[in-house]
């Protein structure tokens, strides 16, 4: 493919919050993994046109939506992008709400995984489209500068940071308030910035799950309990082929023998205690519902 120049709107959604918790021990490990791989592939679901997967860049999403050519069609991109950002905030929070609510570990990250947090850096301006070993590549000085911005000022991990050409592109017509500030980035100077907190998403999937039927929250449960056993050998496999700190040889054929002997145990006490879970939450909260509305 011939190199060309396009507008685009480069977006960079970022898992942060979980690496602390995965040093604990090698089982916090196996669980951290588990839990980034089924968030990333929730974000990836979202994955569908007009946006392309540039990257999986460790716990980092680089995607892409590129001009097709024409004014008219840019703006329906645009407003594509507009519905896939809010898309991406809220499939992630269902995510980590059901992983928070549901689990019964008492890990480090189980316990912890409410703390997860996304967020997206979004860019406007052009790139350069290439060809390089057969893979398609975006690159140019508009890129760099996305990525650089994910090291920012902003005092928390929940938000939608935009360039004031993003904003200008996609932010100005989507709801919510954008905080307007600035960022150094080195090379680039100052660039201003819009930032939405989006912290209130959490809080308003958590609503959503337990407005669920019981009938419906127990088969919410269970359809989470199943992914967490297939993704359990998956996980155990990557961190014993690189762990995230070193471990010998003797230990990691110790964990994987304890881990084989455990494992039907603790896909029992899943099977049974997520629901149960779930659904003495749902109960705690209308009882708490019930105490605030009536009468005083």
């Amino acid at each position: 493919m011939e190199a060309t120049e396009k507008r685009l709107v480069v977006i960079l959604a970022d898992i942060s919050g979980y690496t602390k918790f995965m040093v604990e021990n090698q089982m916090s490990a196996v669980h951290g993994q588990q839990y980034i791989t089924l968030l990333i592939e929730t974000l990836l679901r979202e994955v569908d046109i007009p946006l392309h997967l540039q990257e999986i860049e460790g716990d980092a999403l680089f995607l892409y939506a590129e001009d097709p050519g024409s004014d008219d069609q840019w703006e329906q991109v645009l407003a594509q992008v507009r519905f896939k950002l809010m898309r991406f905030f809220d499939a992630f929070y269902e995510g980590v709400v059901l992983a928070n609510d549901a689990s019964p570990c008492k890990c480090a990250i189980c316990k912890n995984a409410g703390d997860l947090a996304l967020k997206i850096i979004v860019h406007s301006g052009t790139a350069v489209f290439h060809t390089i070993g057969g893979f398609n590549k975006v690159s140019g000085s508009d890129v760099i500068l996305a990525h650089r911005l994910l090291k920012n000022s902003v005092p928390n991990d929940e938000y939608l940071l935009m360039t004031d050409t993003a904003y200008a592109d996609v932010g100005n017509k989507m709801d919510g308030q954008f905080v307007q500030g600035s960022e150094s980035c080195d090379g680039f100077g100052t660039v201003n910035t819009y930032v939405r907190n989006m912290g209130e998403v959490k809080e308003h999937q958590r609503d959503s799950l337990y407005q669920l039927s019981p009938s419906a929250l127990a088969l919410r449960a269970e359809g989470y309990v199943a992914s967490n056993m297939l993704g359990m050998f998956p996980a155990m496999t990557e961190q014993l082929r690189q762990s995230i700190h070193h471990v010998s040889l003797m230990r990691r054929i110790g964990f994987v023998f304890k881990f084989i002997l455990t494992a039907p145990m603790m896909a029992m006490l899943y099977v049974v205690a997520a629901p149960r879970r779930l659904l003495s939450n749902r109960a705690n909260r209308e009882h708490a519902s019930v105490r605030q509305t009536g009468p005083a």
